[in-house]
């Protein structure tokens, strides 16, 4: 590891044109400055490649073998060719908070025991407009935890380099790959959540339908294999249910096109206040 380096953050990107700009800059506009960016491209077919190589900055290091591998294989290899001590993650359709680098580091170095901490985040549209906060559970310590909550919102995770190497993604799951990783390992891992939210996640203007179904599936598949992550029989039916009802709730509400409702519902109330706040903070995130 290079010892100038602290932090790798991490962005595979496929055909994401429409949005790559936004989040590159929001690392960029980071706070904390000693990090290397890792921009992955999966084989774009679009303009992403090129507009990843618009930026001129010495701390970005850009992969591209021409090849669409999907996201766990791109998610492994930039934990392999990583120089800093802790890894972050970011979706490339995404924008960080300015200061998230700076919170979640200085939270991991006070408390040396977390191996991976999480954030909260706000929900924005294809106009950066704030239309929700979701706040994640702080303390995730069991099997239970990671069914009922997901553990982490994924795009918002930083941990330490040698946990994601000991512990690579599993290229079997797909789409709960994040999923599979949590359940496998948090009967000796320690992870942990901020209740502040450090990131805009795109919840609406993206091809989250037909993403979060084969989510949903491959849950209830992991389910199925409750002896291999010691969940209980209980907990395999009732979650095998629970998720089963969140696809046709999340079809009924797609197909009459209530998404943002759907996730104003699920979200915390947004003062006014908190709102404008927010806006100004995601704005200078990307300036």
């Amino acid at each position: 590891m290079d010892s100038n380096i602290k932090v790798t953050i991490g962005i595979p990107f496929y055909n994401a044109e429409q949005y790559l700009r936004y989040a590159i800059q929001s690392v960029l506009n980071q706070t904390f400055h000693d990090f290397e960016l890792i921009l992955s491209d999966d084989g774009s077919t679009d303009s992403s490649i090129e507009i990843a190589r618009s930026f001129d900055d010495p701390r970005i290091v850009i992969l591209s073998d021409g090849k669409n591998r999907g996201l766990v294989y791109r998610l492994n290899e930039q934990i392999h060719f990583a120089k800093g001590m802790y890894f972050v993650r970011m979706d490339a359709d995404d924008i960080m908070h300015f200061n998230r680098i700076a919170i979640q580091l200085d939270y991991l170095k006070s408390n040396s025991e977390v191996d991976v901490v999480g954030t909260s985040y706000y929900s924005i549209d294809t106009s950066n407009q704030i239309i929700g906060k979701t706040i994640v559970n702080n303390k995730p310590y069991s099997v239970s935890s990671v069914l009922k909550g997901g553990c982490f919102a994924h795009p918002t995770i930083m941990g330490k380099t040698e946990w994601f190497r000991k512990n690579p993604y599993d290229e079997s799951w797909i789409r709960m790959e994040d999923v599979e990783l949590w359940l496998r390992t948090i009967s000796f891992s320690r992870f942990s959540n901020l209740s502040v939210p450090l990131l805009y996640y795109r919840s609406i203007g993206v091809p989250t339908l037909k993403k979060y179904i084969k989510s949903n599936i491959g849950i209830i598949k992991l389910l199925q294999k409750r002896n291999i992550y010691k969940i209980s029989i209980s907990d395999s039916i009732y979650y095998s249910i629970s998720y089963c009802l969140k696809i046709i709730v999340y079809v009924i509400f797609y197909c009459f096109g209530q998404m943002g409702y759907l996730i104003a519902m699920r979200s915390k109330n947004i003062s006014t206040d908190e709102v404008k706040k927010a806006t100004k903070d995601l704005i200078e995130s990307i300036k």
